[in-house]
């Protein structure tokens, strides 16, 4: 909805340019292409790229381009909603120049009925009390999943030494192919491992059998009413991955969270519904918020 929060490593690699160039030419005769030169310019070309490449609610997108090497911008998305019938974002911007922030702006755009993104409408002090709202946001989403890698599914990552000295101990242990499991289930649900793992680790300490005090059953700890949505037996390893990866699928896919891990992850252990009545942030549980904690520092420290 970075990283920041979710980084979004492909703008620093260089095919930024072009996407803008595409943009334009996609965007032409609807908000025209953006006169680099000033502020409200440079704005409204990267949203409008950003618009198109979809950045997730949460999300904080940070990169240069070549034409101002000296000139950082973040932008972090941290709204989508729905208002008179059409689908809006609301953002938050900082540009860097040359080491500097400058005056953090404000801004709305919102699909037209032909279903194109209308010019964004930025603001700079009209509501000062909603700009400080929105800098708060913005700085939780920032701290929340600093360094974390994206969620999407990867096959190049790295398990930190916990997480292989106890995946190899319950491999040994419950003679499982645990590793294994937990690669195609995260592949069949879009997700990356080291997430899987670190959820796994965090649950059951990769322990099949494992059931909690108020009946959590195996490796992702599902309840029996969760495993009987998802159509999974949680007595068997290889259903109870599968279950447990495509339920926190859902929640990363979810209004308001939108591949926000924390966020997700929070869905995960204490209800989505709990993440939406307390503004989209991780609830005020001490048990959540532990969980949380732990499992982004397992995530973000691979």
């Amino acid at each position: 909805m970075t990283k920041k929060l979710i980084s979004y490593k492909r703008l620093r690699t260089g095919w930024l340019p072009l996407a803008g160039i595409l943009t334009c030419l996609f965007l032409l005769g609807l908000v025209g292409c953006a006169d680099l030169s000033t502020t409200e310019g440079r704005l409204r070309h990267d949203t409008n790229i950003l618009l198109e490449q979809q950045l997730r609610d949460g999300e904080i997108a940070s990169w240069t381009i070549p034409e101002e090497p000296g000139t950082e911008r973040n932008l972090a998305v941290f709204l989508t909603c729905t208002e008179e019938n059409r689908l809006c974002r609301y953002y938050y911007t900082v540009l860097v120049v040359n080491g500097r922030p400058e005056k953090r702006v404000y801004g709305r755009s919102c699909r037209n009925y032909q279903n194109n993104w209308e010019e964004v409408s930025w603001v700079i002090d009209d509501d000062p009390a909603m700009h400080r709202r929105i800098q708060q946001r913005y700085n939780e989403l920032l701290a929340m999943g600093k360094g974390a890698p994206s969620a999407d599914y990867t096959d190049i990552y790295r398990l930190p030494a916990l997480l292989s000295k106890n995946l190899d101990r319950a491999e040994s242990k419950y003679k499982l192919t645990l590793g294994r499991m937990i690669e195609n289930a995260s592949m069949d649900n879009r997700i990356n491992p080291l997430l899987i793992h670190a959820v796994v680790n965090t649950e059951s300490a990769y322990n099949p059998r494992a059931r909690s005090p108020v009946g959590a059953i195996g490796l992702m700890q599902l309840m029996p009413a969760t495993a009987g949505e998802l159509r999974v037996d949680p007595h068997i390893p290889e259903e109870n991955l599968d279950g447990g990866t495509r339920y926190l699928r859902q929640q990363l896919d979810r209004p308001g969270i939108k591949g926000n891990v924390p966020l997700a992850l929070a869905a995960y252990n204490a209800g989505y519904g709990n993440v939406r009545k307390h503004g989209y942030k991780v609830p005020p549980f001490k048990e959540t918020r532990n969980y949380v904690k732990k499992i982004m520092a397992l995530y973000a420290g691979q």
